[in-house]
């Protein structure tokens, strides 16, 4: 920096006359610190400047709508999407309210009083509405107002931001029409009933991890599952299943008025029918398995006997079902959990094991109940095995612990590769009678 000295010593000096002063007081000015705040100043004003260029250029690239209101429901700023929506300037957007930009009165008044709260309470606020510009452009959307604090603490402006959920909520009513159509439900219901399975039992496995309170929640959401399966097999059974008995009894009419005139046709018919009975015994097949009304009607040893019947039919695992015909009837929450149990071992004996037949073995002893199901598989490397046995890892496994959790029962896994493994589950019937 240079430094500019002013003195009046350097005057050329003059002998002193009568009446003049022979010496003049100076004065030394250091303006090198005002060179250096101006420049800083300005260094400072070309950063602030760049910055709001940029976070112009930024937001006006989005797709989403950005904004800035003052305290009295002014916008202060507008990015370019949102004026693109308008059909509007900067200068024609800039300081005007939503009423002055002719939004509908009610839409206003709300968005309006939303803004006052977050100036008063602190507090980011998410809503959504639909909305259709003066231009005609809109369609549905979502917004967050946040504030924007001051150094005091105050709330000196409302930041905002506006998202397009047009597509999403079309989406939304098209996924709730297709509910509607049971033709629809019956051709995804194994791949729908898998998912929410699926997600139901991974929100479990993530509750689990979580305090023991909460441990409630996931024996209410297996619950709720059981609830689903039921409620859906009863559709399917008595809905569904109607339909198509009546199709068929339609296709059997046209099939028998084509006979004589249009033979081809009524071939045809008659393998449509065919097709309906296949269709109809899916139904009736995929019905059972999500809730088996057998087990609501006879009790768990009919139940499985079924279960038992159908597995060797579609999937070739011959099982043997070893209960007393003694056996009495368990509460019924109870024999839902043994059999949903039952069926899981199974599938995965199907799935995993290699083999070819498995044994299920139900009994009483003193006032425990005992159930084993083994299987003559691959069994399970032992490393596996004290990992599942120390993590439980594995959706099914974990959903069979938790249903045992709820009736304080136990799960024990043996297993020896090339030899097959032994799952034994032990409830108190005590507790449970």
């Amino acid at each position: 920096m240079l430094q500019s000295r002013r003195s009046l010593s350097s005057m050329r000096k003059r002998p002193p006359e009568k009446d003049n002063p022979g010496r003049f007081p100076g004065v030394v000015l250091d303006i090198s610190g005002e060179k250096v705040s101006d420049k800083q100043a300005d260094d400072l004003r070309f950063f602030l400047a760049q910055q709001t260029r940029l976070f112009d250029i930024t937001l006006s690239s989005i797709k989403d709508f950005a904004y800035i209101f003052d305290r009295e429901c002014r916008f202060t700023y507008v990015n370019q999407a949102l004026l693109n929506l308008w059909g509007l300037k900067l200068e024609d957007a800039i300081g005007k309210d939503f009423y002055e930009l002719k939004y509908p009165d009610e839409l206003a008044e709300r968005l309006h009083r939303q803004i006052r709260q977050v100036f008063e309470t602190g507090k980011d606020l998410t809503d959504e509405t639909a909305y259709t510009s003066p231009t005609g452009a809109g369609g549905y959307y979502e917004y967050i107002f946040r504030p924007v604090f001051a150094k005091d603490g105050s709330v000196e402006a409302v930041a905002g931001s506006t998202r397009d959920i047009t597509r999403r909520k079309q989406t939304e009513e098209e996924l709730r029409q297709s509910r509607e159509r049971f033709r629809i439900l019956t051709e995804t219901l194994e791949n729908q009933v898998t998912v929410r399975t699926a997600e139901l039992e991974a929100r479990n496995s993530d509750v689990l991890k979580q305090a023991g309170q909460l441990r409630n929640l996931s024996v209410s959401l297996m619950e709720l599952q059981d609830r689903e399966r039921r409620h859906i097999a009863r559709e399917l059974h008595d809905s569904a299943g109607q339909i198509i008995v009546a199709l068929s009894i339609h296709l059997d009419t046209i099939a028998m008025e084509l006979a004589t005139t249009q033979p081809g046709l009524a071939k045809v018919a008659e393998q449509a029918k065919v097709y309906a009975e296949e269709l109809s015994r899916e139904i009736r097949t995929a019905s059972y398995l999500l809730h088996p009304p057998l087990l609501d009607e006879a009790g768990l040893r009919a139940a499985l006997s079924w279960y038992a019947e159908g597995l060797k039919a579609r999937a070739g695992l011959d099982v043997k079902v070893d209960i007393s015909d003694e056996f009495e009837r368990l509460a019924r929450d109870l024999e839902i959990a043994i059999f949903r149990v039952v069926q899981e071992c199974l599938t995965n004996i199907h799935r995993h094991s290699g083999s070819k037949s498995a044994q299920i073995m139900v009994a009483c002893h003193a006032e425990t109940l005992v159930v084993e199901i083994r299987d003559a598989g691959c069994g399970i490397a032992p490393e596996q095995l004290a990992r599942i046995r120390e993590e439980g890892t594995g959706v099914g496994l974990r959903g069979i612990r938790e249903r045992l959790r709820h009736f304080e029962g136990e799960l024990f896994i043996e297993s020896k590769e090339g030899v097959g493994t032994t799952v034994r589950v032990t409830l108190p019937l005590a507790k449970h009678p």
